[in-house]
C-alpha cells in the first residue's frame, strides 16, 4: 500500500513537471512570436523612413524642353511651407499660381505643362468659377508682383473626383488659359509613363509653395515662395495607407519625424523630383499636393498627393479634346 502511494506521487510529479515544462515551452513560442511580430510590423513600417533632412538635388539641366529650373546648383537647409524656407527668385518657370480676379494672393497653385494648360488639384476649383480665376506667372514675391496675368478659357476637372471621407480622389484638374504663357517660361517634364508605382520610395522629392507657414487659425499664406525636399514614403507604411484612399492613384511624402509639411493654400502644386539623363538632370512632376492633417505636419501622417503617372491618359487625352 505505502508502495503504491510513493508510486502515485512519483506520477504526479512528473505530470505535474511535464506540464510545467510544456507551459513553458508554449510561453516561450508565443513570446518569440510576439517579438517575431512586432519587429516585422516595425520593419514594415520604418524600413523606408527617412527622418533626417535630404539635400537639395544638385544637379545640371541644360537644353531641355521642360524640367530645367532656372538655377542649377544651390544651397539648401531645412529651418516652413510648413517646415521650409525661402526659394531662389523664379527657380520654378512652371510654377503658377491661382488667384482672385484683380488680386494677388493666391488660394492654390499649379504647373505649366505645355503652351497654355496647367495642372492643378481639383479641390482648388470647388464652386469657383473660370471667368472669376486668374492665373499668375512669373511670381515670386506676392507683395510686388510684376508678372503675367492669364485669364482662363476653360477647366476640366477630372470626371471620377470626389470627396470620401475628407480624403480627395482623383484630385486632378486642367486649365486652359486665353493666351500661351510667356517663351521664357517653361513647362515641367511629366513622367514617361503610366504607372500606378511612380516614383519609387525615399526618392528625394521638391514641393514649392506659398502656402501656410504657421499652423495658426490667423496666419496668413507666405509672400515669398517657399519650398523644402522631402522623401517619399512607401505605400505600406502606416502614417501613409490609413490616410489614403487608393494607393494606386495617390502618393505620400513626408519626414518620419520631422514636422515638416505643405499647408492650406500650397494645394495644387507640383511635387517634383529629379530623372537622371547622363551627367545631366532635369525635374518631373510626380504628384499635385492634395491633403494632409490640420497640423501641416508629416510626422503625424504623411502629406497625400495625387499621383501623376497614374493619369497619363486621361490628360493627354483632355488636352486633345481642348
Amino acid at each position: 500500500m505505502q508502495y503504491t502511494q510513493s508510486l502515485q506521487r512519483l506520477r504526479d510529479r512528473s505530470v505535474r513537471r511535464c506540464m510545467i515544462i510544456t507551459l513553458s515551452i508554449l510561453l516561450a513560442v508565443l513570446l518569440i512570436g510576439t517579438f517575431v511580430t512586432l519587429f516585422i510590423i516595425y520593419f514594415i513600417r520604418y524600413r523606408t523612413a527617412v527622418s533626417s533632412p535630404l539635400a537639395y538635388p544638385n544637379f545640371v539641366c541644360n537644353q531641355r524642353p521642360c524640367g530645367c529650373p532656372n538655377v542649377n546648383q544651390m544651397k539648401f537647409s531645412v529651418p516652413k511651407i510648413v517646415g521650409g524656407q525661402d526659394a531662389s527668385p523664379y527657380i520654378y518657370p512652371w510654377l503658377v499660381t491661382l488667384t482672385d480676379r484683380h488680386r494677388t494672393d493666391p488660394f492654390c497653385a499649379g504647373f505649366i505643362i505645355s503652351s497654355n494648360v496647367i495642372l492643378t488639384a481639383a479641390h482648388c476649383l470647388n464652386e469657383r468659377f473660370s471667368d472669376q480665376i486668374e492665373i499668375l506667372a512669373k511670381i515670386h514675391d506676392i507683395r510686388n508682383f510684376q508678372g503675367d496675368r492669364h485669364a482662363i478659357d476653360r477647366w476640366i476637372v477630372h470626371p471620377d473626383y470626389r470627396i470620401n471621407d475628407s480624403m480627395h480622389v482623383n484630385d486632378i484638374a486642367l486649365i486652359k488659359t486665353k493666351k500661351p504663357f510667356a517663351k521664357d517660361l517653361q513647362p515641367c517634364c511629366l513622367p514617361e509613363r503610366q504607372s500606378n508605382s511612380y516614383p519609387q520610395a525615399k526618392s528625394q522629392a521638391v514641393i514649392s509653395g506659398w502656402g501656410k507657414i504657421l499652423v495658426k487659425p490667423a496666419s496668413r499664406m507666405s509672400p515669398i515662395l517657399q519650398h523644402v525636399v522631402l522623401p517619399i514614403v512607401d505605400r505600406k507604411n502606416m502614417k501613409c495607407r490609413q490616410y489614403i484612399a487608393d494607393s494606386d492613384r495617390q502618393l505620400c511624402a513626408g519626414y518620419e519625424n520631422l514636422p515638416i509639411d505643405a499647408c492650406s493654400g500650397d494645394s495644387g502644386a507640383p511635387l517634383v523630383v529629379v530623372e537622371r539623363d547622363g551627367d545631366e538632370g532635369y525635374f518631373v512632376a510626380a504628384g499635385i499636393v492634395s491633403y494632409g492633417n490640420r497640423q501641416c505636419d508629416a510626422s503625424i501622417s504623411s502629406g497625400v498627393y495625387t499621383r501623376i503617372s497614374f493619369y497619363l491618359d486621361w490628360i493627354n487625352a483632355t488636352i486633345t479634346s481642348f
